[in-house]
């Protein structure tokens, strides 16, 4: 059956010259029996005429195993244990959970500061899920109060007018100290953008992403 990739996470979206060859590259991926999977056709794909217009099948192969429900009890679980109420909601896309908490009074505690408590609980959660399912699961992430999303959407502004700076100006630039995730953002924010290149910097907690004009030498 068909469907939108509308929040369907990428690594679980494949991309081949037929349906039966993007559904085995994403098994394979995946590491996952035929029985264990739901299968959603994105596009069938095309053969295009003559060579031209031709265009990859594209499938969403998708866990039936029931994640959401024991990640949403293993983060209500850690939210006990820092003796903090709250609502946990977690939902399910492939392999991927996503986990939003709503905690009135105590979301500053829960992200941190530049969201570092946040990151260390999403961390600690996916370490949990991963031992309690065998390695099944492929990522968890948590957001509280909609920061995640805020902040990363803030990065992305960020990181474009500093690449489009760094292309104009051709003088390199750098962010400021980022966590791994929030680095990723930037790394892929920037990669729409010609004329510049990236790399990170810096040691621990200290770490930046540096842009450079794609002519630079060096790194």
């Amino acid at each position: 059956m068909s469907a939108s990739a509308t929040q369907i996470p990428e690594g679980s979206i494949f991309s081949a010259a037929t349906v039966e060859a993007a559904t085995t590259a994403g098994l394979r991926e995946l590491g996952l029996p035929a029985g264990e999977v739901e299968i959603r056709v994105l596009d069938r794909g095309s053969r295009g005429f003559l060579g031209f217009g031709a265009r990859p099948a594209r499938v969403a192969v998708l866990s039936r195993a029931e994640l959401a429900p024991l990640v949403e009890d293993l983060a209500r679980g850690i939210l006990e244990r820092m003796e903090v109420e709250g609502t946990v909601r977690a939902t399910q896309s492939g392999l991927e959970v996503e986990v939003l908490v709503e905690s009135p009074g105590s979301d500053g505690l829960l992200i941190g500061r530049k969201g570092e408590t946040l990151a260390a609980f999403q961390h600690v959660l996916l370490r949990m899920a991963a031992r309690r399912t065998a390695g099944k699961i492929r990522d968890v992430r948590v957001d509280v109060a909609g920061y995640r999303d805020r902040r990363e959407e803030q990065l992305r502004r960020e990181a474009v007018a500093l690449a489009e700076r760094v292309r104009r100006t051709k003088r390199r630039g750098m962010t400021e100290p980022l966590l791994p995730a929030e680095r990723r953002v930037v790394h892929r924010a920037i990669a729409d953008v010609s004329g510049v290149k990236t790399h990170v910097a810096g040691s621990g907690s200290n770490r930046r992403v540096v842009v450079m004009p794609a002519d630079a030498e060096g790194d």
